[in-house]
């Protein structure tokens, strides 16, 4: 029996969001838990994003794993909470008929799907916002939602109909935007500015055609 046979559902998952991670531009940072997993990406537009699943703590919690992206113009704007001042929460997560899939695979899709942030944002307009916005713009955002971009202004204003709560307004406000997986189109793109665009050649196309193969039969 092979050592791959053996392992759990969530155990192959995460398996393979590492095999994901071995693409360049794309990162599993150590979070020193098991109830956080982090992956940094960089999209083929320049932009980086951080993907973060987590869950509370406690052995037999039921609790499903909840996602987050959050979006920066540089990054090195992940590395201190003053930079963090720069980045801002896109409103994305996966399609509900997709949420049943173990928290790995979730994340990879993820993870792929903001890789290719560029085909991303002809689907989803809040991604083209974010790419667009200019990095001293997102000092004063604090989500890119489907419907609108949510300020910190207007969080603070909205705060004093809700008895000064800021997060009850943050949740009325709050509406994730579901994606689909994207196919994975490994080719060169180019970029302006001082991002260097990638070298996808240097990257084993078989192996990155296994990859995509490999997602398109879990999604299907």
């Amino acid at each position: 029996m092979s050592t791959v046979s053996e392992l759990n559902p969530h155990e192959k998952s995460m398996q393979f969001l590492r095999e994901v991670c071995n693409i360049d531009g794309i990162e599993m940072i150590d979070s020193n838990s098991i109830y956080k997993i982090v992956v940094r990406v960089r999209g083929r537009s320049g932009r980086h994003y951080e993907v973060e699943a987590s869950r509370p703590i406690g052995l037999f919690m039921q609790t499903p794993w909840t996602t987050e992206v959050v979006g920066a113009a540089w990054k090195r704007d992940f590395d201190s909470e003053k930079t963090r001042a720069y980045t801002a929460k896109l409103c994305l997560n996966i399609h509900e008929n997709k949420e049943h899939l173990p928290v790995g695979d979730r994340l990879a899709s993820l993870a792929l799907s903001l890789h290719n942030d560029v085909k991303l944002a002809m689907e989803i307009p809040l991604v083209a916002q974010f790419i667009v916005c200019p990095r001293e713009e997102l000092y004063h955002v604090f989500t890119f939602q489907e419907e609108m971009v949510v300020t910190q202004e207007m969080i603070d204003e909205s705060a004093l109909y809700y008895g000064g709560n800021p997060q009850h307004a943050l949740d009325y406000m709050e509406q994730d935007r579901e994606i689909e997986l994207i196919d994975f189109l490994p080719g060169f793109w180019d970029l302006d500015g001082d991002e260097e665009p990638f070298d996808l050649d240097s990257i084993q196309t078989h192996w990155l055609q296994d990859v995509s193969d490999d997602i398109m039969q879990r999604f299907d």
